[in-house]
């Protein structure tokens, strides 16, 4: 294989992984631009090395970039609660992998449908965001007194306690944890948040993806 072939098919991943990362970076997501183009760029070179020790069948070490690359996805994953994240962000370090696999392969076609199909899945994912629709919901974490009654959270605007996807009791520091589902638009989060810290008997409180 000649050098301005290893020299496109690196630009080709760099450039893609590059792009993909810096959207994902700007929208606060937790593996940033740096993690993406380690993995399109570590893929592309284990998958010319492939092709260049072992012609006639690489697929070996491919199968082995794969595999590999499924437990760093699995530590993008957390769980908070009866809450787990991150399975985006798991998805698209395994997706840029292969990306970055085909690429290093020379399968220039394959490499750019793949591509194009993350992007647009990107574009969705962001207008969902954006509506908070689907796993795009938030969760309203709320701390208040022991004694906080239903009326005082319908008149913040939330459901009543029986409403709440959780509900813990602490006696001693005299406090009720509520978590409640929320879908309100965007817009909305900031000016909810600003009258629940406002009230007297909200000890904590934070809205969560």
């Amino acid at each position: 294989m000649d050098d301005a072939t290893i020299l496109i098919r690196f630009g080709i991943a760099f450039a893609g992984a590059l792009t993909f990362g810096l959207a994902r970076q700007r929208m606060g997501k937790p593996v940033g631009f740096g993690t993406f183009i380690f993995l399109a760029l570590g893929s592309c070179a284990l998958s010319l090395t492939a092709i260049q020790l072992s012609t006639e069948n690489p697929l070996p070490l491919l199968n082995a970039i794969v595999t590999g690359v499924g437990f760093l996805g699995a530590g993008a994953l957390f769980r908070t609660g009866d809450h787990v994240a991150g399975f985006t962000s798991a998805a698209t370090i395994w997706v840029f992998a292969v990306f970055g696999l085909t690429v290093g392969v020379g399968e220039y076609l394959v490499s750019g449908i793949l591509y194009a199909s993350i992007v647009i899945v990107l574009i969705i994912d962001r207008w969902l965001d954006a509506h908070w629709i689907g796993a795009h919901n938030r969760r309203l974490s709320l701390e208040v007194s022991i004694g906080t009654s239903d009326e005082t959270l319908i008149s913040l605007g939330l459901p009543p306690m029986t409403d709440a996807r959780s509900i813990s009791v602490d006696q001693d520091a005299g406090t009720i944890s509520l978590i409640y589902k929320i879908d309100k638009p965007a817009s909305d989060q900031h000016v909810l948040l600003q009258k629940v810290v406002a009230h007297d008997q909200v000890r904590r409180s934070s809205i969560e993806s």
